[in-house]
């Protein structure tokens, strides 16, 4: 049975692969010149990163600002 701490667990390691991913993404589309690629990737990056942040704040029982 999966507790709440195992789910989380995978959500935070999921949120994290991907914040990572599209980093190196945007990164790599910049180097490009490809600008329109690199503003989708970062504005992405963006959104996990502050789900991340919201589910971090979940985990540590605290209420997300």
């Amino acid at each position: 049975m999966l507790d709440k701490e195992r789910i989380y667990g995978y959500a935070k390691a999921y949120l994290e692969s991907i914040t990572t991913l599209l980093k190196d993404k945007s990164e790599e589309a910049e180097g490009d010149r490809r600008i329109g690629d690199e503003n989708l990737l970062r504005s992405a990056r963006y959104q996990y990163e502050d789900d991340l942040r919201e589910l971090e704040v979940l985990m540590e029982g605290k209420k997300y600002e």
